[in-house]
């Protein structure tokens, strides 16, 4: 059972003057989750000097706050109220909220939040390795029926995260493939559960392409659809 206790030391920061880890965002009721969007890490650092983990915890449990936390945060710092990226997550999450009952739970292969991607290179080796270690913890505590990867990066981390603990094999995708060729592979690799269940793996673009509409990802929504249908 996946607790406010299992979720707060999942936040802690792991040393002093580190951001939050960012587990989880959820649309809809945690007890209902059963998509995992996962993308390579978040943006947006929240450290114990901006709240205490207590207020950060009820901030991530409660989505529609946490996205005008986020909209806030980004005109406090003269930038627009989303990022590229954000507009096409947001778009693209209504979207999928209106063809299925399940949650849609947001999370990272690496959920430390940096301000970009070279930040989280530059992080220490153990940040990296904790936030991977809290990806693979939450896929399966919630065993979701649906993972939705997003971007090259999140591809070749996710593969590193579940080959490295025996789950699936090293090869099962060629990461050498480019992401759009990745992306027409229907799915991408299934996911064994120890319950004897699976996860259908699709992987897509990075989000920042999808834009306010998605045009171009509109055999990619086809896809997905059909897939709930089915499975």
């Amino acid at each position: 059972m996946f607790s406010k206790q299992i979720f707060k030391e999942m936040c802690k920061m792991t040393a002093e003057g580190k951001a939050y880890y960012r587990p989880i965002l959820c649309k809809g009721p945690l007890n209902k989750v059963d998509i995992f969007f996962v993308g390579t890490n978040p943006a947006t650092p929240i450290y114990p000097k901006d709240m205490d983990l207590d207020t950060y915890i009820e901030l991530l449990l409660d989505y529609e706050k946490f996205i005008e936390y986020y909209k806030k945060s980004r005109i406090r710092s003269d930038k627009g109220k989303f990022s590229r990226t954000r507009i096409g997550m947001n778009s693209f999450i209504e979207w999928l909220s209106s063809n299925t009952d399940a949650s849609i739970a947001e999370t990272e292969v690496v959920p430390y939040p940096t301000e970009n991607l070279k930040q989280l290179k530059k992080e220490p080796t153990y940040i990296i390795d904790r936030g991977k270690e809290i990806f693979y913890q939450l896929v399966m505590e919630f065993t979701p029926k649906l993972i939705i990867i997003h971007g090259k990066d999140t591809v070749e981390h996710f593969i590193d995260i579940f080959s490295e603990r025996g789950i699936i094999p090293a090869d099962i995708v060629d990461t050498d493939e480019t992401i759009d060729n990745l992306e027409m592979k229907l799915p991408l690799l299934k996911l064994p559960y120890p319950n004897g269940k699976f996860a259908i793996v699709m992987a897509c673009r990075h989000f920042m392409y999808y834009g306010s509409k998605g045009e171009s990802f509109k055999q990619f929504r086809e896809n997905i659809l059909s897939l709930l249908k089915n499975y």
